[in-house]
């Protein structure tokens, strides 16, 4: 009877945790949603893409699923587009700009889609935007595989 009673507790801990964990994604997700959302409505937020990538595809779900104002530049179709992910060196899609060099605010990129880091990445260009009121300048950083979200 112990045994079945110790199970019984062990399972009720188990699904209490499971179901935290996944309150906890569900209110992050929707947090960094919001931000995302209002953000895009001050910055650009740019996808660079290409048909085949599975996290391409995430990210256009998600982006289009919080009605996020963003652009998708597909690094296989558009020349214009392909210039610029080059320009960059990043070893992979997709590629993600957060801001223009014409808003004076300056413009971050980051190789992998995270809404926790477009939130981030906003955030730090609203910091930034009324002490910055010459050229933007690019971050010291290039995308690279090893600063990636993406598994």
């Amino acid at each position: 009877m112990t045994n079945w009673a110790s199970l019984r507790s062990l399972a009720i801990v188990v699904l209490l945790v499971w179901g935290g964990s996944q309150a906890l994604s569900w209110w992050q997700d929707r947090r960094f949603a919001e931000a995302v959302r209002l953000g895009s409505q001050q910055h650009e937020l740019v996808v660079f893409s290409t048909d085949t990538c599975p996290y391409c595809a995430r990210a256009r779900t998600w982006l289009n699923a919080q009605d996020v104002r963003w652009r998708e530049c597909h690094v296989e179709h558009d020349a214009a587009c392909q210039e610029a992910y080059q320009a960059q060196g990043a070893p992979g899609v997709p590629l993600v700009r957060v801001g223009s060099a014409e808003s004076g605010a300056g413009v971050l990129w980051n190789l992998g889609f995270s809404p926790a880091w477009v939130a981030s990445a906003m955030a730090k260009l609203d910091a930034q935007q009324p002490a910055t009121q010459g050229p933007a300048q690019r971050p010291a950083h290039r995308p690279s595989a090893d600063t990636s979200p993406r598994p």
